[in-house]
């Protein structure tokens, strides 16, 4: 069983609040919660039951895979859709170099991997 990631589900609702130029008692009050609920949902110091969370998702015109992606074994979809939408900001010189910080970073995730299996061993 795969825990709630509050926190990147938090992040995320605060991302596309922001997308929509929406404050947090706008979200608020169109998904019939309080301000404060909001703002504790976004910085992961509340856990949102899921009726609260299809509303928000409702409002912010989005799915709920989309602010769930983090916890969600099949959010690659999401992270694909992202990391394109990223991607076409990108120059050519960035786009260049992408391929190598990619090998890179995997290369560097990979030993960061390793050396934390050696400390909880």
């Amino acid at each position: 069983m795969v825990a709630v990631d509050y926190k990147d589900l938090g992040s995320r609702i605060r991302i596309k609040r922001k997308e929509h130029k929406m404050s947090q008692e706008e979200l608020a009050g169109k998904a019939q919660l309080s301000t404060q609920h909001i703002s504790n949902v976004e910085n992961a110091r509340s856990k949102i039951g899921l009726e609260k969370l299809v509303d928000i998702a409702n409002v912010l015109d989005c799915s709920l895979d989309e602010l769930a992606c983090g916890s969600v074994n099949s959010g690659r979809t999401v992270y694909n859709r992202e990391i394109a939408e990223m991607i076409e900001d990108f120059s050519d010189t960035q786009r260049r170099a992408l391929p190598k910080f990619l090998r890179d970073f995997n290369y560097l995730y990979k030993l960061m991997e390793i050396e934390y299996e050696k400390q909880n061993e």
